[in-house]
């Protein structure tokens, strides 16, 4: 896969995220608003200050981030961007450690194949997923964010490598047994690549 040149944007109000698992909502109050409403203390609710005044607050509830802020709330300083892109990254990791490991169980249950367990972590940059000699998957939390289907193409992926540890003429074979359909059609991590979500997963993860 070449090279993507990195995204330019910013986490602002025109930031757009509505998937299965996680929907980012905005909403712009008066400071008074803001500052009163930063003062309840209320579980996964978390406040971003400057200098002693409330710039934005977050709260999460059933797969929603109501980002809450104010006309002047200022979305370009490195500060508030580093936050938000933490607990962006944060969330999602979170909701990846239940859905994923889930969706595995589904699809061997479904299939009739068992690993040894399924890890949720964050791999190097254009890795979403691997499967161990000992039958152990691990999988990119950011999967959340794409469409199901290519989700699950990564999935089954990784499961038909419990019976082959290769990418010889047997795995794709197997591989479309397990989608139903021609293997080497099914190209999720291109669709992935592909996706303008792809931008979003390599701007939350940047180290800086």
């Amino acid at each position: 896969m070449g090279d993507i040149k990195k995204p330019t944007f910013k986490i602002n109000p025109r930031f757009r995220l509505t998937t299965k698992h996680l929907s980012v909502v905005w909403h712009c109050v008066d400071k008074f608003t803001l500052e009163c409403e930063a003062a309840l203390t209320i579980p996964d609710r978390f406040v971003y200050q400057d200098k002693n005044t409330v710039e934005l607050l977050i709260q999460y509830h059933d797969g929603i981030l109501d980002m809450i802020y104010h006309d002047s709330t200022d979305f370009e300083t490195r500060k508030i961007q580093k936050w938000l892109r933490e607990l962006m990254r944060d969330t999602i990791l979170r909701i990846a450690k239940v859905v994923l490991p889930d969706r595995v169980k589904y699809w061997e249950n479904m299939k009739g194949l068992h690993g040894t367990g399924v890890t949720v972590k964050r791999l190097r940059k254009n890795v979403l997923g691997y499967c161990t000699f000992n039958n152990h998957i691990a999988l990119q939390p950011f999967l959340v964010i794409f469409k199901q289907e290519w989700t699950d193409g990564v999935i089954l992926h990784e499961m038909a490598h419990y019976k082959y540890k290769h990418h010889r003429k047997s795995f794709w074979n197997f591989l479309s047994t397990l989608i139903g359909e021609d293997s080497k059609m099914v190209k999720a991590k291109d669709d992935i690549a592909m996706s303008p979500y792809y931008n979003y997963y390599l701007y939350l993860t940047k180290n800086k």
